[in-house]
């Protein structure tokens, strides 16, 4: 998908626009998650799941009358105002997992460096035989002006590689950088998942979501070095989008919405993919991380990112 024109038009939001609404959307969540145990609300929802077809004439009067009376309750009038709204992003859910990296370095942070798989072999900082970088076990991670930094840097270091089929050797690498994951803190199945992130360097960054396993792994944000991509993998098959006509080095929000029938991906306000089918039904838990191909030329970068926010659905 391009989005020059969308972007051209005015009908891509620019980012400071759009993080407007995703701070009312962020006001609204958070009153929405008080009425999760309102027996008001509870009871209208129920009565807007009957099939007044399968009901007499007279008990689909009484359940009319009640919605009507349901509706002036402050709790469904507050629910309704904040679910509604023709102005995305807003979403009947509930903020589950918000960091915004203004913590000092002594505050127990929700992120862990080096990967995190099933196998006991890889429960260690390690990177791939087939990458160019060593996953620096988080020296290559800093926070500075509230902003979360990956760095890449161009620097030689011998580290641990992880091949399929022999195991753990050393090599050495041309590059450092990092991955870090919400694996031991956070992980949630269904919801929306928000970064406010920017990148630069003609080398791959990533925001994703995944399990202990090998998948499903869901792309919320892949730059390979010339295009972004999105997509995920499920059952060992999977789709992706590539997407053109917007600069990876400027701030952008990158979201997916996960529900137990399709996953939504948008960047900023704009819907650029959609799956419905082969959903993932599992918890998953975020990382984010900066790597270098084996077959490509690599150069130094910094992946950058502003906020990140979850939400589950009520």
């Amino acid at each position: 998908m391009n989005l020059f024109w969308k972007r051209k038009l005015g009908l891509l939001k620019s980012t400071g626009r759009y993080e407007k609404l995703e701070i009312d959307f962020l006001t609204s969540s958070e009153k929405l998650k008080t009425l999760q145990f309102s027996a008001a609300l509870s009871e209208y929802k129920k009565l807007l799941l009957l099939d007044s077809n399968l009901v007499s004439k007279q008990a689909r009067k009484q359940q009319m009358r009640r919605l009507a009376e349901l509706k002036k309750h402050p709790d469904v009038i507050s629910y309704l105002k904040n679910t509604t709204r023709k102005n995305k992003p807003n979403r009947p859910a509930h903020l589950t997992f918000s960091d915004d990296f203004y913590r000092k370095e002594s505050e127990k942070s929700p992120w862990h460096s080096g990967f995190y798989f099933k196998n006991e072999q890889l429960a260690r900082h390690y990177s791939f035989y087939n990458e160019k970088q060593a996953n620096n076990e988080g020296f290559n991670t800093s926070i500075g002006n509230s902003i979360l930094q990956i760095q890449t840097r161009r620097e030689a270091t011998k580290a641990l590689a992880w091949h399929p089929t022999q195991g753990f050797s050393e090599k050495h690498f041309a590059y450092t950088s990092d991955v870090i994951q919400s694996a031991q803190s956070f992980r949630q199945e269904h919801g929306i998942f928000k970064a406010k992130l920017r990148c630069s360097g003609k080398i791959h960054h990533a925001f994703w979501l995944a399990s202990e396993k090998k998948d499903p792994h869901i792309n919320i944000f892949h730059f390979d070095g010339s295009e972004i991509r999105m997509g995920y993998v499920n059952n060992g098959e999977g789709e992706e989008i590539k997407i053109r006509g917007i600069d990876p080095s400027q701030y952008y929000i990158y979201t997916l919405e996960w529900t137990a029938h399709e996953l939504n991906w948008y960047i900023n306000n704009v819907l650029v993919f959609n799956v419905s089918s082969n959903i993932p039904a599992l918890p998953l838990f975020m990382t984010f991380n900066s790597f270098i191909p084996e077959d490509e030329a690599g150069e130094e970068g910094l992946l950058e990112v502003d906020w990140v926010r979850v939400y589950q659905w009520m």
